[in-house]
């Protein structure tokens, strides 16, 4: 569960003798339902007298709550007067533990003014996590997971393709240079070799024929 804790104050005086706390008027919640699945808590802390209190005056302050199985009670919990107790601390009393739970505070005795101060406690449930879904153009759900797998699958078989693409033309590249080397290597050595020295026999022929006639 995670918890949320806020302050709750009030005044109560003898214009105003009682204030009421109702978790569903303070917390604005989407749907209705989601109540069931919230904690709210009241716990008092602190109670002092204003400065505008009544010397020797007693201030006595009761709460008004629902018990076991929806029965109402009114008890007085704590009494100041200024001069004797004029503040009281550490009470750390809880009052409301239930989404529908209401709390009054009553000024029975006295004018005041009393402040009260509480810690207002919310309990929510975790929320649960959740995978990423993807919904195509067709309303078919996938998984993102499986989307991501995909796309890694597709990238490794172009890059196999650009290495097989690249190994034929290195091997493309080295027939070049060998049929090259053989061009001017054998092949030109037997026309600028083999060809050239029978040319030469050919011109020493023909001035010996001349001489004869």
């Amino acid at each position: 569960m995670a918890t949320q804790k806020f302050l709750w104050v009030c005044e109560l005086n003898k214009d105003q003798p009682s204030k009421i706390w109702k978790a569903a008027d303070i917390m604005e919640l989407e749907d209705d339902e989601d109540t069931d699945f919230v904690l709210n808590s009241l716990i008092l802390k602190t109670a002092v007298l204003g400065a505008k209190a009544v010397e020797s005056e007693r201030n006595l302050v009761a709460v008004k709550a629902k018990g076991y199985q929806d029965s109402e009670f009114e008890q007085p919990i704590f009494s100041l007067t200024l001069g004797r107790n004029d503040v009281i601390s550490g009470m750390d009393l809880t009052l409301a533990n239930d989404h529908n739970a209401q709390i009054e505070f009553k000024l029975v005795e006295g004018t005041g003014p009393v402040f009260l101060t509480c810690n207002h406690v919310i309990e929510l449930p975790e929320q649960e996590e959740h995978p990423t879904i993807m919904t195509t153009s067709d309303g078919d759900v996938e998984d993102s997971a499986a989307e991501e797998e995909e796309e890694m699958d597709e990238e490794a078989e172009v890059e196999e393709e650009n290495k097989k693409t690249k190994g034929k033309k290195n091997g493309a590249a080295k027939n070049g240079v060998k049929n090259g080397k053989m061009a001017n290597g054998k092949n030109g050595d037997h026309v600028n070799g083999a060809n050239g020295k029978k040319e030469e026999a050919e011109i020493e022929e023909k001035p010996t024929k001349r001489k004869r006639n």
